[in-house]
């Protein structure tokens, strides 16, 4: 299985993963409610590929998030570029 990781605010590809066994846990999942599941993943079944909605560096840095958990609801969409 492929994982596409993109920017949720600039749109620019982050990483792209391939595994054999999906470990949510491993990969952060887990920690997220089912909304934010629901926001932030998407799963194309026809090529067995997963979509992940994150925040690149350059997007943590112009926030003035580093240091900060990362892995909550997305913020709202200020213009960065």
């Amino acid at each position: 299985m492929k994982i596409h990781y993109r920017c949720e605010q600039c749109g620019q590809a982050i990483d792209t993963l391939e595994v054999n066994v999906l470990n949510e846990t491993k990969l952060g999942f887990d920690v997220l409610s089912p909304e934010e599941r629901q926001q932030l993943i998407y799963h194309d079944p026809i090529s067995d590929t997963l979509y992940v909605q994150s925040l690149c560096d350059m997007c943590i840095e112009a926030m003035g998030l580093e240091g900060q958990n990362t892995t909550q609801a997305p913020l709202p969409k200020p213009v960065l570029h």
